[in-house]
């Protein structure tokens, strides 16, 4: 069975240096479910996540982000 692909998009509250904000990406690519997370190069506080939707949950992906410390919610739920 193929899995379920999903895309999400992650707010973080905090203004970020990039390389902040690529830590939290890092963070999210290094789960098993997860295809790729990338920063928006329009909008430096989003990330784009695109993970199994089968395998894990969003509410999953936003808590990863906010055990970086920072304020974060799900866009678009």
């Amino acid at each position: 069975m193929k899995p379920a692909i999903a895309d999400v998009m992650i707010h973080v509250d905090e203004s970020l240096p990039e390389y902040g904000m690529c830590a939290i990406a890092d963070t999210l690519c290094s789960h098993a479910h997860v295809v790729s997370g990338c920063l928006s190069p329009k909008a430096s506080h989003m990330i784009l996540v695109r993970y199994d939707a089968d395998a894990m949950r969003a509410s999953e992906l936003l808590s990863q982000v906010r055990n970086h410390g920072v304020h974060a919610e799900l866009v678009g739920f």
